[in-house]
């Protein structure tokens, strides 16, 4: 069985490139070693890699055996090895793609984080996703992103309320619409190694809304966790700009001016049959530029 036809290496009918050719939904269980405790997390990947004009296409068996080969059942000691296990599957990847310049690899997971709220402990469902681009000159490109829930309250049907009712000395505590709120932040460096921590920008994130959503919640703590959101209404827009700031307060030593941040946020509106949303990014060195000049 040696002289099979290797159609995938002939010439393709229009010889263009394609900048990537990807496996994904490809579920792969990684464990990671946190504090002396084993965390396991069923991740869904992708992997990629370019396509050259002469080749007609990828060896998609490729693409699995260099999961398989560079995942396997290697236990990885806290969050910034999961970086370094997908930079290893990145790196195989264009070895087995010898006709290849880069190569892409992703993964997305349910992430749950300890979140300590004005009510105590709580665990917060968060999407975790990490992409790594490597090419073969040498250059790099890691994203780290979360998306988190949380809630929402509107400053302006709350006000416009007040001044209907004649309630303005008793703003905030009037009525308003509120909605959950899904929060995702994404940071592009061109490097492995960084100092990017999972849990502080998580709740960069949870504290960029008007509250958290949190999973108990007795009538004493309904009260307290409403009152406090209804006390910090905030639109999308202000969710977005409080996001972008929190990300670039928490990580400002960490982050070099090429950096990027880049943050999207969706309101599920309660009394529209629509949703909103804000997008923004910025490089770490415009960021600077702006909060300095208060632009």
């Amino acid at each position: 069985m040696c002289c099979l036809p290797d159609v995938q290496n002939r010439r393709p009918a229009i010889e263009i490139c394609l900048s990537k050719v990807c496996i994904s939904g490809f579920y792969k269980r990684i464990c990671l070693n946190v504090d002396g405790s084993d965390i396991c997390l069923d991740a869904k990947m992708s992997a990629c890699v370019n396509l050259p004009r002469n080749q007609r296409g990828i060896h998609v068996s490729r693409n699995v055996e260099a999961i398989i080969e560079a995942i396997g059942e290697t236990k990885f000691a806290g969050f910034k090895k999961l970086e370094e296990a997908l930079h290893n599957l990145t790196r195989t990847l264009l070895n087995k793609h010898t006709y290849a310049s880069m190569a892409e690899t992703s993964l997305r997971t349910l992430y749950i984080h300890r979140y300590s709220s004005f009510m105590g402990m709580d665990e917060v469902p968060t999407i975790l996703m990490i992409r790594d681009k490597l090419w073969r000159d040498g250059r790099e490109e890691l994203t780290i992103g979360v998306m988190v829930k949380g809630m929402t309250v509107c400053p302006c049907a709350q006000e416009v309320y007040a001044y209907m009712e004649k309630l303005q000395s008793q703003l905030p505590h009037v009525p308003s619409h509120s909605q959950r709120t899904l929060a995702s932040v994404n940071i592009t460096l061109n490097r492995l190694d960084n100092g990017i921590d999972l849990a502080r920008l998580i709740d960069a994130v949870i504290n960029s809304f008007s509250a958290p959503v949190l999973n108990y919640l007795k009538r004493e703590g309904e009260y307290r966790l409403v009152r406090r959101a209804f006390e910090n209404p905030r639109f999308v827009e202000d969710v977005a700009r409080s996001l972008v700031f929190n990300v670039y307060e928490v990580f400002t030593n960490e982050l070099r001016d090429e950096d990027r941040i880049a943050v999207k946020v969706v309101s599920f509106e309660s009394i529209h049959p629509y949703n909103l949303y804000a997008y923004s990014s910025y490089s770490i060195k415009e960021l600077r530029e702006k909060l300095t000049k208060g632009a």
